[in-house]
């Protein structure tokens, strides 16, 4: 020390700082630790920088667990991978026209959803081209900006929310906006874009492939792991694809996608969140609150209705059965939006108009019951030969049971559901419009069998019936005209079945007795169906269903001429079709058949043989819905197994 204070350098001191200098740290060299320089900086003749404090090493072994926790996901992946084969090409329908169609829409934008599993494990390859780029799926695919993923939200709870109203819309637009592993599984995300997209001109060339993109989404988590990676927001995913393939009239896609969802309920115990044991058998976390509770009926009873309506429509055998059910109806969706508990009843108590008042969405459950149940009444067939009589016919007893619950139905509603005052609530016009269409399904197959010989109806009951029909027909055309939205309205297949229905009771009022006003309301009814046939596949085949049937009836009206006008998309005819001839119930059938050793027919007409009276040849290889006005009843009959589907368009020929 005295040498160095000798030769001019500053003197050093060995009992300096007791920490390291910033040098040798970062060297990661052992420091002597003598101020103001170490020995290695003096030998160096390097800056000699000692820390003021101890530094926490907090931000570095956060790094280290990250990196580990993003290591371990990576395996988790791998392993995955290894076991699931996941599909290389997707078929998304003509991707040209895609790529068109898109191209102007703002808002699409690269992402890559880092930390999403469900946008990791997909990865399905297509063909390199504009279109591709857009919907292809995979860790690198183009999602949609988050101004556009908001704007299709905001349109499904403005539009399409009351028929499902099982997502909570506050807490499911917060988690748009999570970190990505809090979101919404990307299918629900999809489904619910692909879903107002179709009710929007604006984005409507969105809806198909939004839907493909959840569709395979779904189908990836479903092969994730064993299995145990579904959840309760793939129940509801699962339904609402139901509902947009039921729209788009892909209906045994849909049927499948409806299985699904249902499946899942059972399996997370959603028909039983309300019993004693619930808890001892639970196969989902404990609710947070009241209103995930909630939620979690209100998926339950959704897919409750989808399973009662379809199975209604299409005369197949419902896959739920209510005496499982041990799910309270759902609250109030003020209750639901603002968490507020609420007593509810159940299914039956309600039915028998016992305990607290029902909400609206509790009044589309029971709706949904009785239509069930008055279609499944209504499609049954009597041995040939047989006749009963109304005292002692089990089906004259249950008709009149049923009628019963339906008149009770209408008589109490709550004060939500009546109209015209809650015209503008969408639950409350489907109510009272299937309500009505039940009735005057109910009534027409009483009379379809009574003229068929099955049953022996006193002159008067068959007077009751016949007058039952045209005022429930005259309400559910009042309804229709007060109704604001009509093509959002009408995106419901069964609302497109209830005016149908209606018609075909004021297209029998005129054959019968020439009633002008009934020919002024069938004018009115077709002009609705032509005018959204042009956007709508359902309300197109029924439009071009009902010209039929006016035609072969002699009705002549101008108002015909605008099927000429709809679209030439093929369509499978008749969609609504009697499956049993002494029945006077319609339903959504599948013509559409498979054979190996002879292929699908196609046909297309031309609108020059729209209203010609001679029908080609190949037209006689499958029998066509037709009106008889000699026996005021329809008789529609399927083709064979064996027979070549014909597709008709609006150019079909009308016997």
């Amino acid at each position: 020390m005295e040498n160095e204070a000798e030769n001019g350098q500053p003197q050093r001191d060995a009992s300096g700082p007791s920490l390291s200098c910033f040098g040798c740290r970062n060297k990661k060299l052992k420091c002597d630790r003598i101020w103001p320089r170490c020995g290695r900086c003096l030998r160096l003749g390097e800056a000699c920088i000692f820390p003021g404090s101890r530094q926490s090493q907090v931000g570095k072994r956060k790094k280290v667990r990250d990196l580990e926790a993003k290591l371990n996901q990576l395996e988790g992946q791998i392993k995955n991978l290894k076991d699931a084969t996941v599909a290389e090409h997707l078929q998304l329908g003509d991707q040209h026209n895609l790529a068109q169609s898109m191209s102007p829409v703002d808002g699409l934008q690269s992402a890559t959803p880092e930390g999403n599993v469900h946008a990791d494990e997909i990865h399905i390859h297509l063909d390199a081209s504009p279109s591709n780029e857009l919907i292809s799926l995979g860790l690198f695919e183009q999602l949609p900006s988050p101004q556009l993923m908001e704007a299709l939200t905001e349109i499904f709870f403005d539009k399409l929310y009351h028929a499902s109203p099982m997502l909570h819309r506050t807490r499911y637009t917060a988690s748009l906006f999570l970190p990505p592993h809090m979101n919404p599984p990307m299918c629900l995300q999809y489904i619910v874009m692909a879903l107002a997209a179709s009710t929007d001109e604006t984005y409507r060339h969105l809806a198909t492939p939004f839907y493909q993109r959840a569709r395979a989404y779904a189908e990836a988590d479903e092969m994730r792991g064993e299995g145990e990676h579904t959840t309760l927001a793939h129940a509801q995913c699962w339904t609402l694809i139901a509902n947009f393939e039921a729209q788009s009239l892909m209906f045994p896609r849909s049927s499948t996608s409806l299985c699904r969802s249902i499946r899942i309920a059972q399996m997370l115990n959603l028909h039983r969140l309300d019993h004693k044991d619930h808890f001892a058998c639970q196969t989902l976390m404990p609710p947070k609150d009241w209103s995930e509770l909630e939620e979690r009926r209100r998926t339950w009873w959704v897919i409750f209705c989808s399973d009662r309506l379809a199975s209604g429509a299409t005369g197949w055998p419902a896959l739920i059965n209510e005496r499982d059910i041990l799910t309270l109806l759902p609250g109030s969706e003020e209750a639901f939006i603002n968490n507020q508990e609420e007593q509810t009843s159940s299914l039956t108590s309600a039915l028998r108009q016992q305990g607290p008042e029902y909400s609206t969405f509790a009044g589309r459950v029971l709706v949904s019951h009785l239509f069930h149940r008055t279609l499944e009444l209504t499609s049954e067939s009597f041995p040939e030969g047989t006749c009963e009589d109304i005292k002692t016919s089990t089906y004259w007893k249950r008709q009149t049971a049923i009628d019963n619950d339906l008149a009770t139905m209408l008589m109490f509603l709550p004060s939500g559901l009546q109209l015209p005052r809650n015209v503008r609530s969408q639950n409350a016009v489907f109510i009272n419009i299937i309500t009505h269409t039940a009735i005057i399904s109910l009534h027409r197959a009483g009379l379809g069998k009574a003229r068929a010989g099955h049953l022996k109806l006193p002159e008067y009951l068959t007077r009751q019936s016949q007058d039952r029909l045209l005022p429930a027909a005259e309400e559910i055309l009042s309804i229709i005209r007060m109704i604001n939205d009509v093509k959002v309205a009408f995106k419901n297949p069964l609302m497109v079945f209830a005016a149908y229905m209606a018609a075909l009771v004021f297209l029998d009022d005129f054959v019968i007795e020439h009633s002008c006003q009934s020919e002024s309301s069938l004018d009115f009814l077709l002009n609705i169906l032509a005018a959204l046939g042009k956007t709508n596949p359902v309300t197109r085949s029924l439009a071009i269903q009902l010209a039929m049937d006016m035609k072969r009836s002699g009705f002549d009206s101008s108002v015909m001429e605008r099927i000429r006008e709809l679209p030439l998309t093929p369509v499978l005819v008749p969609l609504l079709t009697r499956t049993v001839s002494d029945s006077s119930n319609m339903l959504f059938c599948l013509l559409k058949t498979y054979n190996d050793t002879q292929p699908t027919t196609t046909m297309l007409f031309n609108s020059e043989q729209l209203f010609s009276e001679e029908m080609p040849p190949e037209a006689n290889e499958t029998t066509l819905p037709f009106h008889n006005p000699a026996t005021e009843t329809e008789h529609f009959r399927m083709g064979s197994l064996s027979e070549p589907t014909l597709h008709f368009s609006p150019e079909i020929m009308f016997q």
